[in-house]
């Protein structure tokens, strides 16, 4: 019993050693490439080279774990879909000056990178929407949980190292590469300690680096080792199940008395919403307009939709099976779909009245997107086997990428200039990204330099060769005119 125990260490023990052999070198450079392009530099042309080192990253780690070549990977094709949205994402960010577009564009880019490897090392054909959210949440707090195995998998390799797993020149590699983040640590503290020190080190080179930065470099280095190693690895173990559990035990007659409930009340407002305010045909209460009433709670409608895609999901996975339930999900998609046109029109109706903002253009936006995925759950209440999950991954990637290629601002500054001059109470055009440059280049006014002060700053930080964005540039020739 003993040997048997004994013999199972040294193979996991061995395991950890090839393991770490395979992902060391890669990782390292991967984490270099990685603050090299993105410290203090998010939006620029070097982000669709970080999604491709990436891609290439990822790709050399599983195929090393499958036992082939790069050229032997056989990728699925969602997983082509994944790598294409990244991409594309990265892309877009480079073209936009929006901070809020930028970040969408981040998560969307990480939670693509999470499911392109869940693609690739689980079954996922089976998965349901909750399973495939609940696998992205694992895979997040898991590669947490792994912050042990690069020192344990380290440990093993150390002990059962051999001539072709390391040599010396390795190890002095391996040295190096960690000395350098404590090197700059230490410089940066004696630079700003000893004005003899610095004066010296000045002479010999061009060194003036906050101990901020220094600070921020390593810590990003050390993020993207610990990240990229522990995601991986974690992933690399095949802890997540396959198999999406039958959550469907609940007795179908509690869901539907509820959603009886829900449905007359949503079938009554629908049939007001449709004959009150697309039609105009019924009677408003004493002291508002038909204006009035169009423009108000647009964003109370955005919520109860949301409400009721979660409802929706919530009985189909956890009541069992069900004639009348369908009907009456079916129903209340129906009658979310009225709610989502109304919404949408007194948006459209209070824009009219009061100007385009980012806001106001995202929530439109939402509205669509919602939309788009109640029909996937529609679908699904009717097929079960609907891949929902991946429906959702390609409608929300797509939705994403179009929102940010679009440059909402531009089309903001558009519609506002075109409206008229702009009014005290409703100034929102100096604040606007970059992206607006090429409507308010030839305008002028107090506004047109307020807009230029606003975005000069980021204009000069975003011209250089690493930091490269092609928005912050145009808005740069253009206001230079």
């Amino acid at each position: 019993m003993e040997e048997n125990f004994n013999k199972l260490i040294a193979q996991q023990e061995k395991r950890r050693a090839q393991i770490f052999g395979v992902m060391v070198f890669p990782t390292i450079v991967y984490a270099l490439l990685y603050t090299l392009l993105l410290y203090d530099n998010f939006h620029s042309i070097t982000f669709p080279v970080f999604v491709i080192v990436t891609i290439g990253y990822c790709g050399y780690v599983v195929a090393n774990f499958r036992g082939c070549t790069l050229r032997e990977l056989k990728v699925k094709p969602i997983s082509v879909f994944c790598m294409a949205g990244m991409f594309a994402l990265a892309v877009s960010t480079s073209m936009t000056g929006n901070w809020s577009v930028s970040m969408m564009n981040h998560a969307g880019i990480f939670v693509l990178l999470i499911c392109m490897l869940l693609f690739e090392v689980c079954d996922t054909s089976q998965w349901t929407l909750a399973k495939g959210f609940s696998a992205i949440v694992t895979a997040v707090f898991g590669a947490i949980g792994c912050l042990a195995e690069p020192f344990m998998d380290f440990s093993c390799f150390r002990k059962l190292r051999t001539k072709h797993q390391m040599t010396k020149t390795g190890y002095v590699l391996i040295g190096l590469i960690c000395a350098i983040p404590l090197l700059g640590i230490v410089i940066a503290l004696l630079y700003q300690a000893d004005a003899v020190f610095a004066h010296a080190l000045s002479g010999m080179f061009s060194f003036d680096v906050p101990i901020s930065r220094v600070i921020g470099i390593v810590f990003m280095f050390a993020y993207a080792l610990f990240a990229a190693y522990c995601g991986i690895r974690y992933l690399g173990k095949g802890t997540i199940s396959a198999q999406s559990k039958d959550l469907r035990k609940l007795e179908p007659m509690i869901a539907n008395t509820i959603l009886v409930l829900v449905s007359v009340v949503y079938l009554l407002f629908s049939v007001i919403q449709i004959f009150s305010l697309f039609l105009g045909k019924m009677q408003l209460p004493d002291g508002y307009t038909y204006a009035r009433y169009a423009r108000e709670g647009f964003f109370q409608l955005l919520f109860v939709c949301i409400i009721n895609v979660s409802l929706v999901l919530f009985f189909m996975g956890c009541f069992r099976e069900n004639r009348f339930k369908k009907i009456l999900l079916t129903v209340i998609s129906g009658c979310t779909y009225v709610m989502i046109a109304s919404s949408a029109f007194r948006m459209c109706l209070y824009i009219q009245n009061y100007r385009l903002t980012f806001l106001r253009v995202f929530v439109l936006w939402m509205l669509a997107l919602i939309g788009v995925l109640l029909g996937g759950i529609v679908a699904q209440i009717y097929r079960q086997t609907f891949p929902l999950f991946r429906y959702t991954i390609v409608v929300v990637t797509i939705a994403v990428f179009a929102f940010g290629i679009v440059r909402p601002d531009y089309w903001i500054a558009k519609y506002d200039i075109a409206r008229g001059p702009q009014q005290e109470n409703d100034r929102m055009l100096p604040y606007l990204s970059t992206d607006a440059a090429p409507v308010i280049a030839g305008h002028k006014g107090t506004w047109v330099n307020e807009y230029v002060l606003g975005i000069e700053s980021d204009m000069e930080s975003m011209n250089g060769l690493r930091t490269y964005n092609f928005s912050y540039a145009k808005a740069q020739k253009l206001m230079k005119k």
